[in-house]
This record gives C-alpha cells, sequence and structure tokens, in this order.
C-alpha cells in the first residue's frame, strides 16, 4: 500500500492532506452535530427536517457549483466549501440557543457547503486517477482520511463530557471551524484542471454511457438510505445503546480504528472486477448488523456492530463511487463532459435523499418514539441488498 503512495504525484499527496485535515474536523463535530440537534426537542423531527432541508439544497446548489466550476475551476469549489462548512458551524454557535427556529438555513448552507465540496472531490479523482488503479487510491485515501477519525470522536466526547451543559458542544464546534481553515490553506496548493467553459448537461441527460443511464435507479436508492441511515440514524442508535457523549465517542474511535484496518486489507485486494463482489458483502454485513443492533441493543451487540459497521460502509461507498466513475469514463468525451455527469448524479441522489426522508416521517405516525429508531434502523439498509441484482446486471461481462 505504501509503495502506491510513493507514486503518487506532490499534487496528488497534497490533495491528500488537505483532506485529511478536513476529515479529522469532521470528525470532531459531524457525530455529535446530531446529537446536539435531537437534544433541542428530543425527538427526531427537527434531524429529519434538517435532513430533509440539506437534501433539497444539494440539489439546486450543484447547478449553481457548476457555474462557479466553469467561470474558475473546480479546485476553487473545492476551497469555497471549506470555507461554508465552516460558516455552517458558525450558524451553529450564532443561534446556539434558537437554532430549531433556523433549522432551514442551517440545512441549506450545508447542503451548499456540501456541493462546493464534492465537486472539486469527483473532479479531483476522476483528474488525478485512472480506473484501473481508482479502487486502491479511494481506499488509501480512506485510511489518511480515517486515521484523524480515530482521535478526534474521542477527543470531542471527552471535551464534551468535560463541561457543563452544551459549552462543551461549542468548543468542539469552534476547533472544527479551525481545522477547515487549515484545509483551506492547504489546498492553495493543489491547482486541479481547469475544465470546458461549454456545458453539456442536456446531451448528457439525452445520451449518457449506458452503464450510466442504468445506474440512475441504483444513485436513486442509495439516496434513499444515505438521506437517513447515514445523516442520524447511525449517530442516534449508537448514541442510545452506548449512554452518553463520552461513550460515543469511544464507540466511533473504535469503529474508525477497525475502518483503517479494512481500508488496509481492502486496497491490497481492490480490483475492478470484484467491486460488485465487495458490495454485496458490504451490503448484507450492513444489514446483518443494523438487525442486530435493533432487535438486541445492548453491549455486545453494539461491539458487533463496530466491526460490521465501519468495515461493510468502506465496501458499500467505495465500490459504489468507483463504479460511477468508471461509467462516466465510458463516455469517449468524458473529459469534456465530466463535470455535467456529477451534476447530474446528484438529482437522482438528491431525489433518493428527499423520499428516504418522507419514508422516515410516514414512518413515524405508524410507531412511536421508542420503535422508530430501532424499527427504520432495521429497514433501510434492506435497499441496500436489493440494489446487489441491478448492479450484476449493469456490470455483468456479456
Amino acid at each position: 500500500m505504501f509503495h502506491i503512495f510513493k507514486s503518487f504525484s506532490k499534487e496528488l499527496k497534497f490533495y491528500l492532506l488537505m483532506n485529511s485535515f478536513f476529515c479529522f474536523g469532521s470528525a470532531l463535530s459531524g457525530v455529535f452535530q446530531s446529537v446536539f440537534l435531537w437534544k433541542m426537542d428530543k425527538t427526531y423531527s427537527l434531524l429529519a427536517y434538517y435532513s430533509l432541508y440539506w437534501s433539497i439544497s444539494i440539489i439546486f446548489s450543484f447547478i449553481v457549483c457548476s457555474w462557479v466550476a466553469r467561470k474558475t475551476s473546480p479546485m476553487i469549489t473545492m476551497r469555497l466549501g471549506f470555507l461554508f462548512y465552516l460558516i455552517t458551524y458558525l450558524i451553529i454557535l450564532i443561534f446556539h440557543g434558537t437554532l430549531r427556529d433556523h433549522i432551514m438555513l442551517l440545512g441549506g448552507a450545508n447542503g451548499l457547503a456540501m456541493s462546493l465540496y464534492y465537486v472539486g472531490v469527483h473532479m479531483a479523482v476522476l483528474d488525478l486517477t485512472t480506473n484501473d488503479k481508482r479502487d486502491s487510491f479511494l481506499y488509501i485515501q480512506g485510511v489518511l482520511n480515517t486515521v484523524g477519525g480515530v482521535v478526534a470522536p474521542l477527543l470531542a466526547g471527552i471535551l464534551i463530557s468535560q463541561f457543563h451543559g452544551m459549552i462543551g458542544y461549542y468548543v468542539v464546534f469552534i476547533a472544527t471551524c479551525v481545522f477547515f481553515f487549515i484545509s483551506f490553506l492547504v489546498s492553495l496548493k493543489v491547482k486541479g484542471n481547469p475544465v470546458a467553459p461549454k456545458s453539456y448537461f442536456w446531451d448528457v441527460i439525452k445520451n449518457p454511457t449506458r452503464e450510466w443511464r442504468r445506474m440512475y435507479v441504483v444513485m436513486f436508492a442509495d439516496g434513499i438510505v444515505s438521506g437517513v441511515y447515514w445523516t442520524f440514524l447511525i449517530t442516534m442508535i449508537t448514541y442510545k445503546v452506548a449512554g452518553g457523549e463520552l461513550n460515543l465517542g469511544v464507540f466511533n474511535t473504535a469503529a474508525e480504528i477497525v475502518s483503517i484496518l479494512a481500508f488496509f486489507v481492502l486496497a491490497k485486494f481492490s480490483s475492478p472486477d470484484y467491486r460488485i463482489p465487495i458490495f454485496a458483502i458490504g451490503a448484507i454485513s450492513i444489514l446483518f448488523g443494523s438487525v442486530l443492533l435493533s432487535a438486541l441493543p445492548v453491549l455486545i451487540s453494539l461491539i458487533i456492530f463496530g466491526i460490521v459497521q465501519p468495515v461493510a460502509s468502506n465496501m458499500i461507498n467505495t465500490s459504489m463511487n468507483a463504479m460511477i466513475y468508471e461509467s462516466i469514463e465510458k463516455d469517449p468525451q468524458y473529459k469534456e463532459k465530466r463535470l455535467d455527469y456529477i451534476i447530474i448524479r446528484e438529482i437522482p441522489l438528491g431525489v433518493g435523499r428527499i423520499i428516504g426522508v418522507f419514508i422516515f416521517l410516514a414512518m413515524r405516525k405508524y410507531f412511536n418514539i421508542e420503535q422508530l429508531l430501532p424499527i427504520s434502523f432495521s429497514v433501510f439498509p434492506i435497499v441496500y441488498v436489493l440494489m446487489v441484482p441491478s448492479l450484476y446486471f449493469i456490470w455483468r461481462k456479456d
């Protein structure tokens, strides 16, 4: 794995360092942001509406971000993403006491930040890697991004538990802002490649690659899960079972250690030919872990889930992203059209996120507050298992 890292260009190494700082800052606050919002009303409605506004914002923000990327460069949009992530946490700090009245503003700002950041991320991965080595790169990137996550959740949990009331949260959020600013400074070392000023948006809509057209349903299904399951369900059920911020920090630190080990192993055996089997194993594993923790919310189940979840999520997300990038590269004009593909991807993904939130809100009418969390937590991962046959038929070799 290390010999692969040494072969990377200087610019690519700065890109990985930049994302490492960003992920450390995100790991400090990300897992506790959901708990912070939950404590404002002790229900899951505020979290669901935050996810809804965030999902809607992403869809519309990507259109603006593509315009900015064409006028400047994708790396400029990534730098703006760092700044808007910083602004997101400043909104939390400024409106802390009345944040529930500004949840639309918070969700909108976070959606814009994510859109700006990921336009740069996706374009950088396409520009700086090739399909045959992309899986290895994504796993190595995962290792570097996760290293900070080993220390950050535990450090944040300790800080929060040491202060009275919500003061610890504010200290952690301020620290996150500092790391986002450092990420912005390091990003100045990464130039990136400009994109064609001409938009091929409608051409990609009408005449995409065969694989891309068939991936729409897969991206939509992925959005259904990501809009709820990854956004707040994992955090809330582990918080409930672990019991408190410090224990949640310990759990996430342990999970990140497992994640690093998984990245090392997966990077060694990664190959485009193994993407679907790896995705399938990850999908079945995450469903098993979720059902177990929902049915038996005890320490041993939490430990098993803490081992299964980071491994399975790496298998699912890396395989999914690699397949999406490959479906873009199938286009003979992908260098000119790659930005439009990235923007269009957010349409089925964003609609899926919104549908996922509405499904969760609908479930709230049929289950009481105690049943809602474990039942929804075990239902949403089923979607990943249902995606496996579709992926097989899209990518099977004739």
